[in-house]
């Protein structure tokens, strides 16, 4: 996990931050945030929008943001457009602007699980490779 600003106290960084990481961000962004996990800390800021695939909000968030697992604490403060998957909100929080929940797509309930093998080349071959079997969602 990369900190940004946890040492040095009030930090402040213009533009846009994309890591294939998880971030801990302690300070000011001021541009957007993409990256795999983001962790904004109790007296943090991000102006601008964030996408990433877990989001856990105690600061502040004024922008957009995007992600598949929302949780918003008591002190923090989100002014946008939400887009999430699965959400909780702790007693306290703020939240100005829409919602949208977006959850993923999952088989339905009575779908089965198949394995598929292909079948085999009647022609033989020099060097046959075997091909590796497939599962299907029926």
């Amino acid at each position: 996990m990369s900190a940004l600003g946890k040492e040095s106290g009030e930090r402040t960084i213009t533009g846009n931050i994309e890591a294939s990481v998880d971030l801990h961000i302690e300070g000011r962004v001021v541009g957007d945030v993409r990256c795999a996990t983001l962790i904004l800390g109790e007296s943090s800021k991000i102006s601008g929008s964030v996408q990433a695939a877990r989001v856990r909000v105690a600061g502040t968030v004024d922008g957009a943001i995007e992600t598949r697992d929302l949780a918003i604490e008591a002190s923090a403060k989100v002014t946008g457009e939400i887009t999430y998957g699965r959400l909780r909100v702790a007693s306290g929080a703020v939240i100005e602007g829409t919602m949208k929940c977006n959850p993923p797509v999952e088989a339905p309930a009575d779908a089965k699980l198949k394995i598929v093998t292909p079948k085999a080349d009647p022609k033989p071959a020099a060097k046959a490779e075997a091909e590796p079997a497939m599962i299907v969602i029926e």
